[in-house]
């Protein structure tokens, strides 16, 4: 089993860098891996997530576009909560088939209308890379899989 931060809040950003200036909302998007780039490891087996934002997240979500171009939604929270964060597994395994590209998108309000905006009145909000601290800003998503096996679809996790 692989457990790895493939999307996370540097190089996959889009529409990087992730800051988030005061007064403002702002939509930003990764993925893994970045356009233009192969990537192929196989098929894989999704057996959970973990999507990681600090405390001006609003929503955040996370899919596959499939090499069919069809989209596969992981995880949709359309209400941030920093307090409740946490890794959520799936209630079956599912298969990432190989040149997935995985996609993340996350929304962060900077404005005073966020009741978790840690600073009144709003200021410049950005990753600060190497900062812990909440009141500095993520955007990731944590990825626990397994090489494909036929079946792996079948196997509950519940």
């Amino acid at each position: 089993v692989f457990i790895q931060p493939l999307l996370y809040h540097e190089t996959p950003i889009i529409n990087s860098p992730l800051t988030i200036p005061a007064n403002t909302v702002k939509t930003f998007t990764e993925q893994f891996p970045p356009a233009g780039i192969p990537f192929s490891i196989g098929d894989q087996s999704l057996l959970g997530i973990f999507p990681h934002m600090h405390l001006i997240g609003r929503s955040i979500k996370s899919y596959g576009i499939l090499p069919s171009g069809d989209t596969d939604k992981y995880i949709r929270i359309n209400k941030w909560d920093f307090h409740w964060q946490g890794f959520y597994m799936l209630p079956r395994l599912r298969k990432i088939p190989n040149l997935t590209s995985l996609r993340a998108e996350a929304v962060y309000d900077n404005t005073t209308a966020n009741l978790n905006n840690p600073f009144n009145p709003p200021q410049l909000v950005t990753d600060r890379q190497g900062s812990m601290k909440a009141t500095d800003e993520m955007f990731q998503f944590i990825i626990s899989y397994l090489p494909y096996q036929p079946g792996d679809e079948n196997i509950s996790l519940e």
